[in-house]
């Protein structure tokens, strides 16, 4: 093999090098292009969770509604629609209150009567997943607590604002927006979430012992039969209260889960004491709902131009044995 056959050797390995290091990077730049469409879908989709909880119920969710005495549970804190959520994290600068209301142990007598209740305040770490875990302690009824810290949103557009509004019973929010003579290309609004579930530590009870409280929130649901009692309940009266009194005339949004995809969606008015009566199943989930939306005082319009106060319930109706 002279020199010019082996140059010639060396300029088509170097053509056939030259030719897959091109077709490689035609591969490179279409894989590169996919993943930054992907990643640009998944940013669009982070950016869009914190715009969630204004469109969607928020609710507690507990390991067990009907846990055994001193067992550990998680309280999931839950956003979604139609009873079916993604779980949330444990975010300490949401919070405003955490907490766990039990009955205190039975005293020597062997009972305890409802004033005797202890508080256990629910931390975690950043991140935490569920979002709280805490002790169910003695036997008796118990509520978990949930305030959030008021979040700031802005609509993005007019139709969303009047959807959600009308979603939750105020079918005159958008026309009192524009009497009101507010802006209308970005709407700003301030909510705030107090959320409570039910859950009975022990056996279920006979009817009458225990009782939700109203515990003095700014909006909150209060249910005024134990849900646990036996034999099962067949109608719920629940009561709303809004900054300690009685708020009639007020959507409230009950689902009745019977699984993870069989759920149920009516809505009641509260009368003029503020309650509202509602069938229930046995061996059934429910979610309470109900919402307030007021224009926010002209001194507060920096900040939001509407302010939306949510309360939710939950708890279990025991299956009949």
């Amino acid at each position: 093999m002279n020199c010019s056959t082996l140059r010639s050797f060396e300029d088509v390995i170097i053509i056939y090098a030259v030719m897959r290091v091109s077709v490689a990077a035609r591969w490179i730049v279409k894989i590169t292009c996919e993943v930054t469409k992907i990643g640009l879908l998944f940013a669009g989709f982070l950016l869009a969770i914190p715009a969630l909880p204004q469109a969607h119920e928020f609710w507690i969710e507990p390991s067990s509604f009907q846990p055994k005495t001193n067992q550990i549970l998680t309280a999931d804190l839950l956003i979604g629609t139609d009873y079916l959520g993604s779980s949330g994290i444990y975010v300490p600068d949401q919070i405003e209150a955490f907490a766990f209301l039990r009955p205190k142990a039975a005293g020597p007598a062997g009972n305890h009567s409802d004033d005797q209740i202890e508080r256990q305040e629910i931390s975690g770490r950043y991140g935490d997943r569920p979002a709280g875990k805490f002790n169910s302690g003695a036997a008796g009824l118990g509520i978990i607590l949930h305030q959030t810290a008021p979040i700031r949103m802005v609509y993005s557009s007019t139709t969303k604002f009047d959807d959600f509004a009308r979603e939750k019973g105020f079918d005159q929010a958008f026309e009192q927006h524009q009497r009101l003579g507010l802006a209308l290309d970005k709407i700003t609004e301030r909510y705030q979430r107090f959320a409570k579930s039910l859950i009975n530590v022990g056996e279920p009870v006979t009817a009458g012992a225990g009782i939700d409280r109203h515990l003095g929130l700014a909006i909150e649901l209060v249910a005024e039969k134990n849900p646990y009692q036996l034999p099962p309940l067949e109608t719920m009266p629940i009561r709303l209260y809004a900054s300690g009194k009685p708020l009639a005339n007020a959507q409230i949004t009950v689902f009745t889960r019977h699984n993870p995809r069989d759920v149920e969606v009516a809505k009641y008015r509260t009368d003029q004491a503020g309650r509202a009566h509602f069938a229930v199943l046995a061996g059934r989930d429910y979610l309470v709902d109900s919402v307030i939306l007021r224009p926010l005082p002209e001194a507060d319009v920096g900040d939001a131009m509407w302010e939306s106060l949510w309360a939710s319930l939950t708890f279990q109706i025991p299956a009949k044995k």
